[in-house]
């Protein structure tokens, strides 16, 4: 299975050769880290090297108080003294003051058409190197953000004691995203698999607000969210950090494909209690404590958990860290733990030499081949996973090596050979070349036995 097929048909609950993976979206601070480890010096490199499926893209949105959507109602929030504050949830909103629900409408509410550039939109999109399922966060936390309109403790106040204030309020914060929303699905169209939308209702205790004022308030702006995406062809992945389990059901009923994260570590959020109470009906996404267990735990012990995620979920469970974000101090041995046992035995041989003749009135024009290799042949080297490509020459024998960071080499190797630029270049340099007599069967260049590796 490619990545593409794994994703579906985990996130579907039809059989799969291993569960879906993903990495989430780490913390900037364990960036660094990570990079060092893996050999790496950027994300798409670290997903290759792990094998991960899924590929975030977040909607991209500039106003003069935010650069991310998640953040797009910052302004509405102040400090004691009337400044502007960056997102918190308990600090005081524009809104604690109001008391006439049809004063909501006079608030300068932003215009998203204003703050998302479709052509941006579809450029990062395109960014994304081929072969992964590519995952749309958009976010649209409607909950959150009315809650930090308020300020929280206020919020949930309002919910009794003005329920119209406070819809009116939840409601122009939804119609805000739909908004955003259907500018980046049109922009985007047939680029995108899914996309994740989200709010956090619960502590790790159990839900910050009764189900009841839930399906009130909320769940109907949810829904809209959901039905918006699915009419674009795309899977939905929700996020809610925390005990969440008394309101999967209406999840559930309101259309979406995934929950997530599994945070295990939650009041009745056990992933052996999710399969068993939900787990013929919606798929999940987490599972792996990214508070302790990654932080602090041993590869062994992250190996054991997948392990036991994978008899629990043979599929139906798109394994990942339990959050959004692989932590600062998170281990980078436990991040390979995670993904290699995922991935079975399919990271295998790293390293690869290779050796091949050259004809001697042939040499200097395979120097010069090689002194400019074409463009369209250096990417399809890169997409199919190979990296520190490097040639040498001595004594009438060229000597290749390269490093192999995908997870399927028999893949990728396919991939290239039915490249037709590919194809061109190899009729171009193969004339100059003499295959070892010695070659296995079907080899052209002759694969060379490693005797001795340090990094």
């Amino acid at each position: 299975m490619n990545h593409i097929e794994r994703f579906y048909a985990t996130i579907e609950r039809r059989p799969v050769d291993h569960p879906a993976s993903w990495l989430g979206i780490p913390d900037a601070g364990a960036l660094p880290k990570l990079y060092e480890y893996f050999g790496v010096d950027n994300m798409k490199d670290l997903k290759a090297c792990l094998g991960d499926d899924i590929y975030p893209v977040e909607m991209p949105y500039h106003s003069p108080t935010s650069n991310a959507i998640y953040a797009a109602f910052d302004f509405a929030k102040k400090k004691t003294d009337g400044s502007n504050e960056h997102r918190t949830l308990t600090a005081p909103g524009f809104f604690e003051d109001y008391t006439d629900p049809s004063a909501v409408d006079l608030f300068d509410w932003p215009d998203p058409e204003k703050y998302i550039d479709p052509e941006e939109c579809r450029r990062v999109v395109e960014d994304v190197p081929s072969g992964y399922a590519v995952l749309g966060v958009v976010w649209s936390a409607h909950f959150q953000d009315a809650c930090a309109a308020f300020g929280m403790e206020d919020a949930l106040v309002k919910m009794f004691i003005a329920p119209e204030l406070f819809k009116a309020v939840i409601d122009k914060i939804t119609d805000f995203y739909l908004r955003a929303n259907e500018i980046f699905y049109k922009a985007t169209r047939g680029k995108l698999h899914a996309v994740l939308i989200g709010n956090d209702f619960g502590s790790q205790q159990g839900l910050m607000v009764g189900p009841e004022q839930l399906r009130e308030f909320v769940f109907d702006g949810t829904r809209k969210l959901v039905q918006q995406a699915k009419r674009y062809g795309l899977k939905v992945i929700h996020h809610s950090c925390g005990s969440i389990h008394d309101i999967i059901p209406d999840l559930i009923g309101l259309g979406v494909d995934a929950i997530r994260p599994i945070q295990a570590l939650a009041t009745k959020m056990e992933p052996d209690r999710l399969q068993q109470d939900f787990g013929g009906c919606v798929s999940f996404c987490g599972g792996v404590d990214a508070q302790h267990l990654m932080v602090n735990g041993t590869p062994d012990e992250v190996k054991a958990k997948v392990n036991e995620l994978k008899a629990l979920f043979p599929t139906g469970l798109i394994i990942s860290p339990s959050h959004e974000a692989i932590l600062v101090d998170t281990k980078p041995e436990n991040v390979k733990a995670l993904f290699d046992t995922v991935n079975g035995d399919r990271n295998r041989k790293r390293r690869y030499g290779s050796v091949i003749g050259v004809a001697p009135e042939k040499l200097e024009e395979y120097k010069r081949l090689h002194a400019a290799v074409w463009p369209s042949v250096l990417k399809t080297i890169y997409e199919c996973n190979l990296r520190n490509y490097s040639i040498y020459y001595k004594d009438g024998y060229l000597f290749s090596y390269y490093d192999y960071i995908g997870t399927d080499y028999e893949a990728d190797m396919a991939k290239m050979a039915a490249d037709p630029e590919t194809q061109r270049w190899w009729d171009v340099c193969m004339p100059c070349q003499r295959p070892l007599p010695t070659r296995a069967e079907g080899e052209w260049w002759a694969d060379m036995e490693e005797v001795f590796h340090v990094d």
